[in-house]
C-alpha cells in the first residue's frame, strides 16, 4: 500500500525568482527550512500568547491558530481536484489519507474480519454471467483490445508505450483523465527516459516543467523531540542533500493533456467517467471488464491494474495481511 501524504512547508508559497544556466532561465525557489514540528511550536506560542486589544479594551479580533499544513492546503481551490490515489490535494483529502494511515497502523489481522465482495472472478459462469457470456462469444477470436489499462493518472503512460509496440490498448477511468492541480516531482532523467520511449517529445517536456531547483533535502529522524539545528548533530538521525533527484515540478495537467492526445492520436481508446464494477477471467479464452449492467463489457488479453493504493484488486489480494512497511511521499508543491 502506498500512502500519499502532503506536510505544508515554508516554502510553498516563497516567491519565485529566475537564474540563467547556460543562456536559458530556469525558476527556483528561494527556500526557508522549518521542520513541521518548528510550525507547530511556532503556532503554540501565538495561541499562548496574550490577545491585544484595542484602545477601548474591545478584541483586535481571533488570531489565526491553525497549522501551517491546514492553512496550505485549505487555500488549493478544491474544484476541477482529480480523481484516483493522490488526485486531490484538499485539505479534506489530506485527512481521508491521515484516517487511511491510522486504520493501516492500528490494524490486527483476525480470523473474524468479514471479506469484501470479491472484485476479480473466474471461471464458474453465475460469477458474472454477462462477462462470460461474451467471452463464451469470443472465443477464438479477437478481443475488444489487447491490453486494458485500469485507472488513467499514470495508467496513460504505460498505456501509450503499449500502443507504440503496436499492441490495441484501452484505458478506463472512473473519473476524467486530468492532472491534478499540485504539482508532481520528477527528475529529468524520467523525463527523458519517456522521451526515450516515445511517450514524451521535448516540445512536451518543455512545456510540462514548472519549476527547476538543485535538489532536494533528506531528513530520516529517530524520535520526535524539539531540535536546534540538523538531526546528525542533536544525534536523532540523519540528513543527506540529493541533487538533480525530484528536482523539477512538472504540471500534471499539462502532461496528461498532451500525453492523452498522442494516445488516442496512435489509435488508443480512452473510456472517460466509466466505473470499473469487477473483473472476470475465463482461463484461455481472455478477461473481460465488468462495466455495470448498462453498459457492455471489455474483453482483453491482459489487464494492467494502476489505479493506486486505493485499488479494489489490490484491497482482495490483500485482505486479512498487513503491509510489511510504508513507502510515504512527502512534499508541500
Amino acid at each position: 500500500c502506498l500512502l500519499v501524504a502532503l506536510i505544508g512547508s515554508s516554502d510553498a508559497f516563497t516567491p519565485a525568482h529566475l537564474t540563467t544556466h547556460g543562456g536559458g532561465l530556469s525558476r527556483e525557489r528561494k527556500r526557508t527550512s522549518l521542520s513541521v514540528l518548528e510550525v507547530e511550536e511556532r503556532t503554540s506560542e501565538i495561541a499562548d500568547a496574550p490577545k491585544v486589544e484595542n484602545e477601548d479594551n474591545s478584541p483586535l479580533g481571533e488570531l489565526d491558530t491553525k497549522g501551517m499544513t491546514e492553512r496550505i492546503m485549505k487555500s488549493i481551490q478544491a474544484e476541477n481536484q482529480a480523481t484516483g490515489a493522490g488526485g486531490a490535494s484538499t485539505w479534506e483529502a489530506f485527512l481521508r489519507a491521515e484516517a487511511n494511515w491510522k486504520k493501516i497502523k492500528e490494524y490486527t489481522p483476525s480470523p473474524d474480519d468479514i471479506p469484501p465482495p470479491p472484485f476479480v472472478t473466474e471461471q464458474n459462469a453465475s460469477n458474472n454471467p454477462k462477462c462470460y457470456a461474451k467471452l463464451q462469444e469470443q472465443y477464438g477470436k479477437s478481443l475488444d483490445c489487447d491490453i486494458a489499462v485500469c485507472g488513467g493518472t499514470l495508467g496513460i503512460f504505460f498505456a501509450t508505450a503499449l500502443q507504440l509496440k503496436g499492441y490495441r490498448v484501452c484505458v478506463v477511468e472512473a473519473g476524467k483523465l486530468r492532472g491534478r492541480e499540485q504539482e508532481w516531482n520528477i527528475s529529468m532523467d524520467e523525463l527523458l527516459h519517456l522521451k526515450k520511449l516515445g511517450v514524451l517529445s521535448q516540445e512536451d517536456i518543455d512545456a510540462a516543467v514548472q519549476t527547476d531547483f538543485p535538489g532536494c533535502r533528506s531528513g530520516f529522524k529517530n524520535e520526535e523531540v524539539p531540535v536546534e539545528g540538523g538531526y546528525q548533530t542533536n544525534k536523532i538521525g540523519y540528513e543527506c542533500f540529493t541533487e538533480n533527484v525530484l528536482n523539477l515540478g512538472v504540471s500534471p495537467k499539462v502532461l496528461l493533456e498532451r500525453v492523452a492526445e498522442r494516445f488516442v492520436s496512435l489509435g488508443g481508446v480512452i473510456r472517460e467517467e466509466t466505473r470499473l464494477q469487477g473483473i472476470f477471467v475465463l482461463n484461455d479464452a481472455g478477461a473481460a471488464l465488468d462495466l455495470g449492467e448498462e453498459t457492455d463489457p471489455i474483453t482483453s488479453n491482459l489487464v494492467i491494474d494502476a489505479m493506486g493504493n486505493g485499488s479494489p484488486i489490490t484491497r482482495q489480494q490483500r485482505f486479512g495481511n498487513k503491509p510489511d512497511g510504508i513507502c510515504t511521499v512527502v512534499g508541500s508543491w
